[in-house]
């Protein structure tokens, strides 16, 4: 038997209110499913939590999500997967859907943005110290995404845990770093050779402090996933709504699948 999801009581606050979260796991069936998440519910309601979001391990930091769209599309790394029952089994215990994020792919090359910011200069990583890297990027995430809905800090170490193994099959040449005229770091990508989609290129991240500077790595990145012989760029993982998928759109991205975050107030 599938043991149940882990039930964890430190999620990100939904709506401002007290909020658990249901961690990520798959239903034997959407019957037994939706009769764990009822009586979970009701045991946090009566503990005083005022809300729950699943599938969720924890926080955003952790896997969650689970998708409830797709053109039939090849998975690609980090993608976030569910049971065929889980969906089936978190509406009929009452929730629904808090939040969509989407996955769309975009042929490689430039659109004409790598120039667009004046005094920012644009690089490669070279390739070394991966920890100085990440502890950048970790500086500029902390900061760029402080106000995004469910966002919570996340300690150096635990970043660096997190992201190092994406850095192990990195492509150096497919992470970028944005400095100012001074030298200040104000915008990085990462990005990397998908294992699992042939010839595709996944953007997972970028975070960019100074406006324009975020569209402009991304079109260097599409440069060189031409350069390079990639087919297609994967923008994986956008929540809708938000600056990530408007950028997608001018790049030509066509969503290929959608997730959804679930909640229900107590």
């Amino acid at each position: 038997m599938t043991p149940m999801p882990i039930v964890h009581r430190n999620a990100p606050p939904w709506k401002g209110l007290r909020t658990a979260a249901i961690g990520t796991g798959a239903f034997e069936d959407a019957a037994e499913g939706a009769a764990f998440l009822r009586a979970t519910c009701e045991a946090l309601r009566e503990e005083g939590f005022q809300a729950v979001l699943g599938p969720m391990d924890g926080s955003t930091w952790g896997k969650y999500r689970l998708p409830i769209w797709s053109d039939g599309s090849p998975a690609f790394a980090m993608e976030p997967v569910s049971g065929p029952h889980d969906l089936a089994a978190f509406e009929a215990a009452g929730f629904s859907i808090a939040e969509t994020h989407v996955s769309a792919t975009a042929t490689p090359g430039s659109r004409g943005y790598g120039t667009a910011v004046n005094d920012i200069d644009v690089s490669c990583w070279a390739g070394l110290d991966g920890e100085a890297l990440l502890a950048e990027a970790h500086a500029l995430v902390m900061a760029g995404f402080r106000s995004t809905p469910l966002f919570t800090p996340l300690p150096l170490q635990a970043f660096v845990a997190a992201y190092a193994p994406l850095l192990s099959r990195a492509d150096p040449r497919l992470i970028l770093r944005a400095r100012d005229s001074q030298g200040g770091a104000v915008g990085l990508t990462l990005a990397f050779p998908d294992p699992f989609r042939a010839g595709a290129v996944v953007l997972k991240t970028y975070v960019a402090l100074v406006a324009g500077v975020g569209r402009m790595m991304a079109d260097r990145v599409h440069e060189l996933a031409s350069d390079l012989g990639y087919r297609e760029v994967i923008h994986a993982l956008m929540r809708e709504g938000i600056a990530s998928a408007a950028q997608s759109r001018k790049f030509g991205g066509v969503v290929f699948r959608r997730y959804a975050l679930m909640g229900r107030l107590l």
